[in-house]
């Protein structure tokens, strides 16, 4: 076994056949809220990219359109109760007939507007799609979303509507205050759950037994990254010169820093290169990063780096200073190793040579 590899490396799993899947007697978990749609409509699809996933989409309360066609209704009643008092006898009936088809096509409009209005939730985003003839889109990162509530009135809580309200540092847009928006308490707790538990969303979108079973065992999907890992060492005078064998001096006595860099470029120390392909695009990538050694003393749990695909991220852990009761003796090994979803992707090996006192300068 060399010095990097992990027990349980070479394990393989073959994939469950539906008869030992059948076998497990797993049962899909109630669902605490209203079933998605399988898919979007064609007035929703075209506006979701291929990697996004699709939550559900909804209507405005039709409150919304009674409330549209009984304000038609009544500027349609004073103009033509206006027309019959002013207008002379031989123009009254034509006026009021302009003005009854006038309404009418009005009240279609709007009937149309509502029907073609959707409120969309996708696992990246918030949209509000409105218009016929023309079409207005609007959205919201769900990662933007810095405050969100909603307001019933008593005819909203006794029609089971309401008005949300979504706060945004530094964005500006109809996204802020949606109004006539049903089920209300559904839909926040829905929308909630994407923002803080979208494995729990995963769960309950009726995904197949045998995917969940898969994921289980090989973790889920690998995100694409094409990079580079660095590591570099320091001590409280500053870096810690690493030779080309990688092997570095270690003083007992002293506090080091060991700095991780993912990055979509070599960022200086040891670097070897990270990439990651066969997987899902996402401009975000979540790593975690851990030292493992052959000391306990020298091994720090892993942490989660979340890497991006235009810049550096970081994470640092502190060894030392180390008394007798941390048995470090040889030449002690350390692994920095990068992992996704609990498959090990990359990894770098030093050396430290113990060297006797506290080490200091000059």
């Amino acid at each position: 076994m060399s010095r990097d590899s992990v027990p349980g490396d070479d394990v393989e799993f073959d994939p469950l056949n539906e008869d030992e899947l059948a076998g497990l007697g797993l049962e899909p978990a109630p669902l605490p809220v209203l079933p998605l749609g399988d898919e979007p409509t064609r007035t929703t699809a075209p506006y979701l990219f291929p990697t996004e996933r699709f939550r559900g989409e909804w209507h405005r309360h039709p409150i919304r359109l009674v409330k549209g066609l009984c304000l038609i209704a009544v500027y349609a009643g004073l103009l033509i109760t206006l027309a019959v008092q002013r207008l002379k006898p031989e123009y009254t009936t034509r006026v009021v007939a302009l003005l009854a088809v006038g309404a009418l096509l009005l009240a279609a409009h709007r009937a149309a507007h509502w029907w073609f209005s959707r409120f969309v939730l996708t696992n990246r985003r918030l949209m509000l799609i409105e218009g016929v003839l023309t079409r207005r889109v609007a959205m919201m990162p769900l990662l933007r979303v810095t405050d969100m509530s909603y307001l019933q009135s008593p005819v909203g809580r006794l029609l089971d509507f309401g008005t949300f309200h979504l706060e945004s540092a530094g964005w500006r847009g109809p996204l802020r205050r949606i109004a006539d928006l049903p089920n209300p308490n559904e839909l926040y707790l829905r929308i909630v759950e994407e923002m803080y538990e979208p494995a729990a969303v995963e769960a309950r979108l009726g995904v197949s037994v045998a995917g969940a079973v898969q994921e289980a065992l090989y973790g889920p999907p690998l995100v694409n990254y094409d990079g580079w890992l660095a590591v570099e060492v320091a001590d409280e005078d500053g870096p810690v010169a690493v030779s080309p064998g990688r092997r570095f001096a270690l003083y007992p006595a002293r506090t080091y820093r060991v700095t991780i860099t993912i990055a979509p470029f070599p960022a200086g120390g040891i670097s070897e290169p990270l990439v990651v392909s066969g997987g899902v695009t996402d401009n975000r990538v979540r790593f975690e990063v851990e030292i493992d050694s052959d000391h306990a003393a020298l091994r720090r749990t892993a942490a989660a780096v979340p890497a991006w695909h235009d810049r550096a991220s970081s994470t640092e852990f502190t060894l030392g200073p180390f008394s007798e009761d941390d048995r470090l003796s040889g030449s002690p090994w350390l692994w920095v190793r990068v992992a996704q979803g609990r498959r090990t992707l990359q990894s770098i090996e030093l050396e430290a040579d113990l060297v006797p006192g506290d080490g200091e300068r000059g």
